[in-house]
């Protein structure tokens, strides 16, 4: 495997990293204490915070069952080493959201919170991109093996997790911020945080290497950033609705766009 465009930790640095710091366990983290919190709220807050969890809990479930055809198409084995790690991590992030929504805010339909614009993105599209590869595979066709890995980790490590969990991310630490609420909630995200941090490492390493080997993929790859950025405003908006904690929704809506650019540059197509 080519190290000519790697800039970061190699995908066995990163899984002995996650072997280590990975193997946190969701059913430890005593999230009933924020319930207390939970009472307090108000009916517009009760339902963004929902909101916002819901879509969370929808994209974990999403990429955990979409990795697996990454993993099986992969052909270096490192990096297969690392991704199984990371298929482990999705689950129990899953789990995480699970027990928050048992024992904090009740039963949720989170399904009923994705939107098209979240829907599209988070699930079928997703699955899309993982049949694609199934049929690459059972082809032989290597060229469409490699197109389909670069595209799909474009849409989940640059996408999923590198834009729209990341800005997720940044929408709970201005709640903990402003309100000092759910510690236990922001426990569970900073774990979670730590663990797609080694996702975004190195699926974007990948990216960055698979569009140096095959430059002719970098134009559908920026498409798909640039039509990703196109629906930061409607999906900023769907989150926002209601604003019941006043947050700063235009910050919000910069630090996407933000994250598009970042994810732009470390995909070498800035």
């Amino acid at each position: 495997m080519s190290t000519a465009t790697r800039t970061s930790k190699s995908p066995r640095e990163l899984y002995s990293i996650a072997k280590h710091l990975g193997a946190w366990n969701p059913e430890e983290i005593p999230v009933v204490e924020d319930r207390a919190h939970w009472e307090t709220l108000n009916e517009g807050q009760r339902e963004q915070l929902t909101k916002v969890c819901a879509l969370f809990y929808e994209g974990e479930v999403s990429v955990s069952d979409t990795l697996a055809w990454f993993l099986v198409a992969m052909p270096d084995a490192d990096r297969r080493m690392f991704l199984s790690t990371q298929v482990f991590e999705e689950v129990k992030h899953a789990e995480f959201f699970e027990i928050y929504f048992r024992e904090v805010c009740g039963k949720v339909d989170t399904a009923a919170y994705l939107v098209p614009e979240y829907r599209g993105v988070l699930v079928d599209d997703l699955r899309k991109r993982g049949e694609t590869m199934g049929r690459a595979i059972t082809s032989g066709d290597k060229k469409e093996l490699d197109r389909s890995l670069t595209m799909f980790a474009a849409h989940y490590m640059g996408i999923i997790e590198g834009t729209m969990a990341v800005t997720g991310y940044d929408f709970f630490d201005d709640l903990l911020a402003k309100t000092g609420m759910f510690p236990r909630l922001h426990e569970g995200l900073r774990l979670i945080r730590a663990d797609e941090g080694r996702h975004i490492v190195h699926g974007m390493d990948y990216l960055r290497e698979m569009l140096a080997a095959h430059p002719e993929f970098a134009p559908p790859v920026r498409e798909m950033f640039m039509q990703q950025a196109a629906t930061i405003p409607v999906r900023t908006e769907f989150v926002f609705t209601p604003n019941a904690f006043d947050l700063d929704r235009e910050r919000m809506l910069q630090i996407g766009y933000d994250h598009i650019e970042q994810r732009l540059r470390e995909a070498g197509l800035n």
